[in-house]
């Protein structure tokens, strides 16, 4: 199985390169499947995301698309505040965006972006325990052998290294409550950095670059998810550099694997690097 994950395309200030580089990976690649988690667009508007999904579908790959806070209505507090999904609903026809199951795989999309919040910076995250409680059982209708992912916009837990911090709101509580409901992989963008780390020894968070201007650190990027046997998960970051693909790193992480006490979760993650 394989899988690719993208996030924050940002249409509107999309880097046009890394689009076709991207494009011409994924027709290649012939992945089972194409995950975009959120900020497809800049500012929310119609033109955006109607172009930023006419490309995804351009992909010729299945895709799954959950919003992220730049897919509302941006700069019109009207449209944030009365119909802020309004668009990408329209702009996603042919994209899945419900629940998916297969034999191979069980997606369950939540939605953490925000028209608004009770806070300064309003495009940060949120899972309610309303959202938590139903992403954990539509997991329990994954059959049996299938990996268990649930794809978000913001990450539930932000990484310590994370070039921007923050907080999603319920995150960490989600996280675990969803683990404990049988998740093992969670996908999420937002951060513009690519990341993978090892939730306890039970589950895989990982986040993926951007294919945008706006980049943090590192140049535009996506990963490739792999799973070569039942408790691995195969992670590449691939990076774009003047309109070429190239492989940044590739690790492998063994879930459940029996955690012995003082040893570094890195070591038990057998993590696997290749430059």
């Amino acid at each position: 199985m394989q899988l690719v994950h993208l996030t924050d395309l940002h249409f509107g200030c999309e880097n046009k390169t890394a689009l076709a580089a991207a494009a011409k990976y994924v027709r290649d690649l012939k992945p089972d499947a194409v995950i975009v988690t959120g900020d497809i667009s800049k500012d929310g508007l119609a033109s955006e995301l109607n172009d930023a999904c006419e490309w995804i579908r351009g992909l010729e790959a299945p895709a799954m698309l959950t919003p992220g806070n730049h897919d509302v209505p941006y700069y019109e507090m009207w449209g944030r505040l009365f119909y802020p999904w309004d668009r990408i609903r329209t702009a996603q026809h042919g994209i899945q965006h419900q629940a998916w199951h297969t034999d191979q795989w069980s997606i369950v999309p939540v939605n953490t972006a925000r028209a608004w919040q009770f806070r300064f910076n309003w495009a940060q995250g949120e899972i309610s325990r309303g959202q938590t409680a139903i992403a954990g059982a539509e997991l329990q209708r994954a059959k049996p052998g299938a990996l268990r992912i649930v794809i978000t916009h913001h990450p539930l837990d932000w990484p310590n290294d994370a070039p921007i911090k923050g907080v999603t709101r319920g995150g960490v509580r989600g996280l675990r409550q969803l683990a404990d409901a049988g998740a093992e992989l969670f996908l999420s963008g937002h951060l513009h950095f690519a990341s993978a780390r090892l939730f306890e020894t039970r589950a895989l968070a990982v986040t993926s670059g951007t294919l945008s201007q706006r980049v943090r650190h590192e140049p535009c990027a996506f990963t490739v998810i792999r799973r070569p046997d039942t408790d691995v998960i195969e992670t590449e970051v691939v990076h774009i550099k003047n309109g070429v693909c190239e492989s940044a790193s590739v690790r492998q992480f063994h879930l459940n694997a029996p955690e012995e006490p003082g040893t570094p979760a890195e070591i038990r993650a057998q993590p696997v690097t290749q430059d």
